[in-house]
């Protein structure tokens, strides 16, 4: 059976699932749900940038505002940041072909 995630839950799975954080954050994510409580212990340990992944995951999700632009501009590795537009492109309904793909997009 395939699952249709919400536009806004499909995003936050996609920053969930990004190469640096996806092994921690796994045991935290189901289909159903995201165990903030667990991932945001987990990121306790993290570094800044991974933390911020987290942060933004969390940001889409709670809509509570707690993600400064700047800091994706000026925190997040270009691979990363590339992966927080394609979440963004997501969180809008819209579709990511391949990684990188919504920034290239935009050029």
């Amino acid at each position: 059976m395939e699952t249709h995630l919400a536009p806004e839950a499909a995003a936050v799975r996609h920053i969930l699932t990004s190469p640096s954080i996806a092994g921690r954050c796994a045991p935290y994510v189901t289909v159903d749900a995201v165990d903030w409580y667990g991932i945001f212990d987990e990121a306790e340990a993290m570094s800044s940038g991974e933390q911020l992944l987290v942060r933004v995951a969390s940001d889409l999700e709670t809509r509570e505002g707690t993600v400064a632009l700047w800091e994706l501009s000026e925190r997040l590795a270009r691979p990363t940041f590339e992966r927080v537009l394609e979440a963004l492109e997501l969180a809008r309904g819209g579709v990511v072909a391949a990684p990188g793909e919504a920034l290239r997009a935009a050029a």
